[in-house]
């Protein structure tokens, strides 16, 4: 369910927004500007290419799980169809490429819906419970800037996972 058009007094607050983007503002801001305007929902080609990794490094952890559960779920519930009906190689090959030109799809034109929303949400938050102009943009600045860090050690281990998942191995 989208939700509707944002009320003035929440539209001027471009300088908290553009703490929170960082070093992206300009797109952004221009992405706030057509959400704003109605349309909702536009396509990130860097969402799409690394979805769930696109989702760490944007600090969208629940969303970023949340797609992870259910690209497993449906990873294993792939395998059990493929193993239950027989399907040959070719065709599981077919079925999985589609299903991640599906994913990689729904997150690239989802992804920069979900994080104007969390985006809103963090500079709505941040106006409730900071009082001074200088205080709200620093908090912003820290809770919108973007590490690599972290998200290379999430992504390493998910990638090891995967690996071992693959082939067969049991820790």
């Amino acid at each position: 369910m989208l939700p509707d058009t944002e009320t003035p007094e929440q539209e001027d607050h471009e300088e908290y927004y553009r703490a929170y983007f960082g070093n992206d503002a300009e797109y952004y801001l221009q992405k706030l500007e057509q959400y704003r305007e109605g349309r909702k929902i536009t396509f990130n080609i860097a969402a799409f290419f690394f979805g769930i990794f696109w989702m760490l490094y944007r600090r969208m952890y629940k969303q970023g799980l949340i797609i992870m559960v259910a690209l497993t779920v449906e990873s294993y519930l792939l395998s059990l169809a493929i193993q239950q009906y027989g399907i040959s190689e070719s065709d599981a090959r077919m079925l999985n490429n589609i299903s991640t030109l599906f994913w990689s799809t729904l997150v690239g034109f989802l992804g920069n819906w979900l994080y104007l929303k969390q985006a809103q949400a963090k500079v709505e938050q941040a106006l409730e419970e900071e009082d001074q102009e200088s205080e709200i943009i620093s908090r912003l600045t820290a809770e919108g800037n973007i590490t690599l860090i972290p998200h290379i050690i999430i992504a390493a281990l998910i990638l090891l996972l995967i690996l071992v998942y693959q082939t067969g191995l049991s820790m």
